[in-house]
């Protein structure tokens, strides 16, 4: 292990332009690095300081910019109404849902309530109001609803707590264990498949208004098959990209699973891992019922 004795320059806080010392061997610090320190002061007076974190909020709104500038540059006006969109949607999640689940109202109906609500903002705030997205709206909407309800039946069954995470034991504890962590975990679900119903169902919709605009005397039997027969491709993709998308976020605990001796019987059994299967399993489900929808 590398220990460094790290001077550091204090910008804010009670020591604000001092200069302080501390050692450090948690990551190797670079001169000129901007950082996030730890003061304690403990009983007896005695001050402790060590490192915390980097500062990552330049290089976070650099990205953040460039991202605004690609979709204002590509998508124009467009663009625009999807970004007002998505701001309404996290406020929506994070003033409303949010305050909701912490004052101990039912995860799952807020969770279906809310997604209501940011499904409205982002089809109608991005697409406008015509009657594709209206119908894309009913679609994506039910398939939401039959597959919490899926998810509701399949997690009581499999007897799911919600706490596979470490978040959650966090949360109860500062919480004073008030909250309904299996619940919460059933809204998880409800939030985290609302994107890509929200990309199949508008997709399909505007499948069905081309195909009727290329040919007027297809019929309702007719446009919805050649409608399906897109959907299913469609389909296939948004199927792996949700997949890809967890395991993705789970790969260290893929690895760190891999170096036990456990069956493989036993791994899928345990419930942080039977708990991320049912999100995928679900989420598929969802977007198989929401192409027909």
């Amino acid at each position: 292990t590398t220990v460094q004795e790290v001077r550091a320059v204090v910008h804010e806080g009670e020591r604000a332009g001092e200069a302080v010392r501390f050692t450090n061997d948690m990551v190797i610090l670079e001169p000129g690095d901007d950082i996030f320190l730890f003061r304690l002061v403990n009983i007896n007076g005695n001050e402790i300081i060590t490192f915390a974190d980097f500062e990552r909020r330049p290089a976070l709104l650099f990205v953040a910019g460039l991202c605004l500038a690609l979709l204002l540059g590509f998508a124009g006006w467009h663009g625009l109404r999807s970004l007002v969109s998505l701001l309404a949607s996290i406020a929506a999640i994070i003033f409303l849902l949010v305050p909701a689940l912490l004052a101990g109202y039912d995860p799952v109906l807020s969770s279906v309530g809310i997604a209501g609500g940011v499904l409205a903002c982002v089809l109608f705030g991005t697409h406008g109001f015509s009657p594709r997205v209206f119908i894309a709206f009913g679609g994506t909407f039910s398939a939401v609803l039959v597959t919490g309800i899926i998810a509701w039946i399949v997690s009581d069954a499999m007897r799911l707590t919600g706490f596979g995470a470490d978040a959650s034991v966090y949360l109860n504890f500062a919480t004073n264990g008030q909250l309904d962590l299996a619940g919460l975990l059933l809204g998880g679900i409800i939030i985290g498949i609302l994107g890509v119903l929200d990309d199949i169902s508008i997709t399909q919709a505007s499948v069905v208004q081309e195909l009727r605009a290329a040919n007027n005397n297809l019929g309702f039997t007719q446009l919805y098959q050649r409608a399906s027969r897109v959907g299913k491709a469609h389909l296939g993709s948004l199927v792996n990209t949700l997949a890809l998308a967890y395991v993705g976020v789970s790969l260290p605990l893929i690895l760190l699973f891999s170096q036990t001796d456990s069956s493989l019987a036993l791994i899928l059994n345990q419930e942080v891992v039977a708990g991320e299967l049912l999100r995928i399993i679900v989420g598929s489900i969802g977007l198989i019922l929401a192409v027909p929808a």
